[in-house]
């Protein structure tokens, strides 16, 4: 074959090859132009709906609970407006402890109001964030603000009416060692009694043996330094100044060392840092400025250091007494039965107390009232403004002063005058038993709070 036709023979053959080629890239170009044309039916990564609309999220109202309402019940109704939408619009609940971490708490809900039922009650004393959001075929429709609110730092449970310290009355009540202990006092027949008990929970109670020394009743009973300590009462029929002590709440060794002070009722003690203060305690006094008014300090509970003869309250010893803070406070009712209100006083020394503050808080007498420190808070135990005076409510405050509601309940069926109130870590309870007065009735059943 000559040259000149093998050259237009190979150029022949690479043409062909070449339209063949071309037309091959134009059909896979096409076909991945439809693919991708598929994809985008129906594709809403852009916001917008299947007609290319752009989807805007609704906003949900709220009803209740209202943002930052306190305190709200541990079973609260959540509710909020009902939202129309095109179909069946359905809604879910958001709920947790932090704003960013909110979870999904119910769901496919119909009506716009959710009831949380006590099998799923929330914490006491807690803030909660939630959100509702309104959902139509999977889409949300609108969604709420995220708000907030504080449950109820009370809610008073009677867990025993027969606690098995027996019914009794002058008892002395404390904490110390991860119990709750019950010592002394007298029983229906106004016989001084030796025993000892204690608790882990409130409602089960362990007998511990008797104290060494006899019976007593009308005492304080209050921990400081590692120790129980006993002081006053009333011991082998008389007013007593002895001081006993125990490192267990069982073993006890009464000290060589006496108190300067004698009380057998209503006596005011509390511990602040390291001291252990002595405000005020009755034993019987008529004159007014008597050493029942005494403030007494000791930093190791044997030597008392008279810090002042006369606190400078209204009443002698009508109040309550707690350490908040490294700050003394006084809880005083006004003495006068006509006038509903307490008066806060503090005192970083036990010696200069503040002026009054006065709350408009409804009490009922120097014994309506009782006061224990939660969470670094003070919660107050008084009858509640409907009344009946053998009922009480609660009040909860950080400095003392501004006070709110601390539950949702109007009242409860304790009257302060028979319990004292007591923190076994975090954990609150009313302990019956303890009201000295010859007028009281014995008593040994337990409330928890909280």
């Amino acid at each position: 074959m000559k040259p000149t036709k093998l050259f237009l023979t190979l150029l022949s053959i690479c043409f062909t090859f070449l339209l063949l080629s071309c037309s091959n890239d134009d059909n896979g170009s096409e076909i991945e132009d439809e693919i991708e044309d598929v994809d985008d039916v129906g594709d809403d990564d852009d916001g917008n709906d299947d007609d290319g609309e752009e989807i805007t999220v609704g906003t949900l109202v709220t009803l209740s609970p209202s943002n930052n309402e306190k305190p709200v019940s541990k079973t609260p109704t959540i509710a909020w407006e009902e939202y129309d939408g095109e179909q069946t619009v359905t809604y879910s609940v958001f709920l947790g402890t932090s704003e960013d971490g909110l979870t999904e708490f119910a769901s496919g809900l119909d009506m716009p109001a959710f009831d949380i039922e006590e099998t799923d009650a929330l914490e006491l004393n807690t803030d909660y964030y939630w959100q509702v959001i309104a959902v139509e075929n999977g889409t949300t429709l609108a969604e709420s603000e995220i708000q907030v609110f504080t449950t109820e730092a009370i809610f008073a449970t009677l867990i025993t009416e027969d606690a098995a310290y027996g019914s009794r009355k002058a008892a002395g009540v404390e904490v110390f060692d991860d119990k709750i202990w019950v010592i002394g006092g007298r029983d229906e027949t106004d016989t001084p009694l030796p025993d000892i008990w204690s608790s882990v929970d409130g409602e089960n109670w362990t007998f511990e043996g008797n104290l060494s020394f006899g019976a007593i009743y009308g005492h304080e009973l209050i921990a400081f330094n590692g120790k129980l300590w006993i002081y006053g009462g009333i011991y082998e029929g008389i007013v007593s100044n002895k001081i006993f002590s125990s490192e267990d709440g069982i073993t006890w060794v009464e000290e060589t060392e006496t108190t300067p002070f004698t009380q057998y009722q209503s006596s005011r003690f509390t511990a602040l840092g390291d001291q252990i203060f002595r405000i005020a305690g009755y034993r019987g006094d008529v004159e007014e400025l008597s050493p029942e008014r005494n403030v007494y300090s000791s930093t190791d509970g044997l030597n008392w250091v008279l810090e002042t003869e006369n606190h400078g309250f209204e009443s002698k010893y009508g109040f309550q007494i707690e350490s908040l803070n490294d700050i003394l406070y006084c809880f005083e009712p006004n003495p006068d039965s006509d006038i509903e209100s307490i008066s806060t006083r503090t005192s970083t020394d036990g010696a200069n107390w503040s002026a009054p503050v006065v709350s408009g808080i409804r009490e009922r007498g120097i014994n309506s009232v009782r006061t224990v420190v939660l969470d670094n808070a003070i919660i107050l135990m008084t009858t509640p403004i409907d009344g009946p005076n053998s009922y009480s409510t609660f009040y909860i405050s950080p400095n003392g002063e501004d006070w709110e509601l601390a539950t949702t309940i109007d009242s409860f069926p304790i009257r302060a005058i028979f319990f004292t109130l007591v923190n076994l870590n975090g954990d609150l309870f009313a302990i019956g038993g303890t009201q000295r007065s010859n007028f009281s009735s014995t008593d040994n059943s337990v409330w928890k709070l909280n």
